[in-house]
């Protein structure tokens, strides 16, 4: 069911802007299924039997090489793709007909040719793929020399029908996207946040002062990675989006995108939360110069708590992030608030300045924040990874 105003300013960097500039920077991706891979052996060959029907060139393999340069697992992706090779194309091929026509072919008119292409498509606003176009039709049409007028435009046109072709063999029966890359990245997500959190409780205050003023505690690389995940996170929802794009076959998925951006958004802003903590509790505990307010023994006990907490209301294992029921998570997170408070006024009565522990109440503020956050997660949701 989709959230009504879920998608505010605080989704909008998650979720793609779907307009022309973004159409014009799709690249091509890989072949993918097998499913895929006989789609575009099919269209492929459509786009070369009809070019031979039709079609006036002296070699008739402009359509079938742009079909087969442009066929894509999306709509979106395909569209993008197109444009970029149809408008690419027909720019490299008229501008070189014309040139080649003018100034004949030889080494140093092949050089100047193509030296303008690349300058020519580094200008323009494309993907790298579309960029290329330009130069590649520019070397084609140079390599197969001068031609009439008449041929020319044929080779243009060659790449319409090929182009076109392919757009049909995508949109008349798109793929449906599948929501498992993104629901894939989001648990591991999930998971690396968890266990990072894990390895503060297992390891902070328990290594006396070896690790001295410099060294690092083991929990810190794990964490510097969460960033990684975020963001694999978000290219797989922006994946997700494109392939639903234009796609009549994504419907459901399609009204899904809003919630899975906010799961994706909240669980984020949990990660950022827990690198709080890991850099807190690595500066704090283990060290030469002083003992922290907050002591190791009572870090461990919060920390362990918190991982319970995340655990039932963001699941674990196979099952998606928030599809849980969130059972007794009342009794664990009043317990969870109750020892933060307690910790919290420890620390200030035993110290009396606050200046003394500001460093351990600024812990346990971010330890309160995830305890939170984790009760404003969207929950009860059955399967997100089948809402298809």
């Amino acid at each position: 069911m989709k959230r009504p105003g879920a998608r505010g300013d605080d989704l909008d960097d998650l979720l793609p802007d779907l307009g022309v500039a973004e159409v014009l920077q799709q690249r091509p991706a890989g072949i993918g299924s097998v499913r895929h891979a006989i789609r575009i052996a099919i269209a492929v060959t459509i786009s070369w039997v009809v070019a031979e029907a039709v079609s006036q060139s002296e070699f008739a393999l402009f359509a079938p090489i742009t079909t087969l340069l442009v066929v894509q697992s999306s709509p979106w992706t395909t569209l993008g793709v197109s444009v970029q090779r149809i408008l690419g194309t027909g720019i490299g091929v008229l501008v070189a007909s014309i040139y080649v026509n003018l100034v004949g072919l030889s080494w140093w008119s092949f050089l100047i040719g193509v030296l303008a292409a690349l300058l020519i498509a580094r200008a323009l606003p494309w993907s790298l793929g579309g960029q290329l176009q330009i130069p590649v039709a520019v070397v084609f049409v140079l390599a197969l020399g001068a031609g009439s007028l008449s041929q020319d435009l044929w080779r243009v046109l060659d790449v319409v029908i090929g182009g076109g072709i392919g757009l049909v063999a995508v949109f008349v029966f798109p793929s449906r996207p599948q929501p498992s890359a993104f629901e894939a990245a989001m648990r591991t997500y999930r998971d690396a946040v968890i266990e990072t959190l894990r390895q503060v409780a297992a390891e902070s205050g328990t290594r006396g002062t070896e690790l001295g003023t410099d060294g690092l505690h083991d929990f810190v690389v794990p964490s510097r990675r969460l960033r990684e995940h975020a963001d694999h996170a978000r290219d797989a929802l922006v994946r997700l989006a494109e392939g639903s794009a234009l796609n009549l076959r994504a419907g459901p998925v399609r009204d899904e995108l809003e919630d899975r951006a906010l799961r994706l958004r909240r669980l984020s802003g949990i990660g950022v939360q827990v690198r709080g903590i890991v850099g807190a509790a690595n500066r704090m505990y283990d060290r030469p110069d002083g003992t922290p307010g907050l002591g190791g023994d009572t870090l461990r006990e919060l920390v362990d708590l918190e991982v319970d907490l995340l655990v039932r209301v963001l699941a674990a294992g196979d099952t998606p992030v928030g599809a849980t029921g969130r059972d007794d998570i009342d009794d664990l997170d009043s317990l969870l608030a109750e020892r933060l408070r307690s910790a919290a006024d420890d620390v200030a009565t035993r110290h009396g300045q606050v200046g003394d522990v500001l460093a351990s109440i600024a812990l346990l503020g971010r330890l309160d924040h995830v305890r939170q956050q984790a009760l404003d997660y969207p929950g009860g949701l059955e399967s997100p990874e089948g809402k298809e």
